[in-house]
């Protein structure tokens, strides 16, 4: 059931990404996350984006001076986020068995992602897990109260009737008032429609309190720090720290093998080698770890 329902998302954001807000929205995330990640803690620091779409929330902290991973399950959304973050490392993963060392990454983020997945619960654990002692997790997840969790579900009878390519574009175009007040600009009918796919034609939207998530933490090793109230309330942006020192070593990336768990990988210039003998190819510039 997961892996059914991993692949029905996969399949949605490949023909559906998040929308692109360009310069606007980056320059909004850039200075959005200072509060949470500010540059002195993230400059020549890898940090790794898991989920990151298109990658303009990565391009903000890029931007900063961090060295960017980034991980999605869409590789079409991926295909669009090696143009805007060329010098970042990209992969196609899944973020519920991330391909990666425990203790990888100086700092972590996940926004707008991990109530998109199977096992929200599974997903934070994962994250905590590549993260370095010290380092710093930002996670951004749908509010339990609030609205928009009946109206998701409200929806649900609408949308297996009616697929979102048939959703007709006056309906979408309902949505002009929201775009331009959450992203202070407008939008054209395919993008809208992005949005609107997101928003309520999704496969998967699991609804989280800040006491559930602070419990998550307290499980994995991660102190709650603060909470943010994101667009009307409809989503939390927390900041956890993990136990432990910082290290002062520069990281790099070190992939683990998701068949037999071991690693670090072998990296060449067509990927990664497992002992095993799976690989990871790498293809425009993005490293397949999907299980087939």
């Amino acid at each position: 059931m997961i892996q059914e329902l991993q692949q029905q998302t996969q399949q949605h954001y490949d023909h559906y990404p998040f929308i692109e807000g360009g310069s606007n929205r980056v320059a909004w995330w850039r200075e959005y996350l200072r509060d949470f990640l500010p540059d002195e803690l993230i400059r020549d620091r890898l940090v790794v984006d898991v989920g990151s779409s298109v990658g303009e929330v990565s391009r903000g902290l890029g931007d900063r001076g961090a060295r960017m991973v980034c991980l999605d399950v869409s590789r079409q959304s991926l295909a669009r986020c090696r143009e805007i973050n060329p010098e970042a490392d990209i992969y196609n993963g899944s973020a519920l068995d991330l391909p990666f060392m425990d203790a990888t990454f100086d700092h972590a983020i996940s926004i707008g992602v991990l109530h998109h997945t199977p096992d929200c619960r599974k997903g934070f654990k994962e994250v905590a897990r590549v993260l370095a002692p010290g380092g710093v997790f930002v996670v951004f997840l749908y509010n339990w109260w609030n609205i928009y969790n009946p109206i998701y579900h409200a929806f649900k009878p609408i949308r297996a009737l009616m697929p979102l390519e048939r959703v007709p574009t006056f309906f979408v175009r309902l949505l002009q008032p929201f775009a331009k007040a959450h992203l202070g600009q407008s939008l054209d009918d395919w993008q809208l429609r992005r949005l609107l796919g997101d928003k309520l034609w999704t496969p998967q939207a699991t609804f989280h309190s800040v006491r559930q998530v602070r419990q998550w933490g307290l499980e994995e090793g991660l102190s709650f720090v603060a909470n943010k109230k994101f667009f009307l309330g409809y989503a939390n942006v927390m900041k956890f720290v993990k136990a432990g020192t910082p290290g002062t070593q520069r990281r790099e990336a070190r992939v683990r093998c998701t068949r037999c768990g071991g690693g670090p990988m072998a990296r060449n210039d067509d990927g990664y080698l497992c002992g095993c003998g799976h690989a990871y190819p790498r293809e425009g510039g993005i490293v397949g770890c999907l299980q087939e």
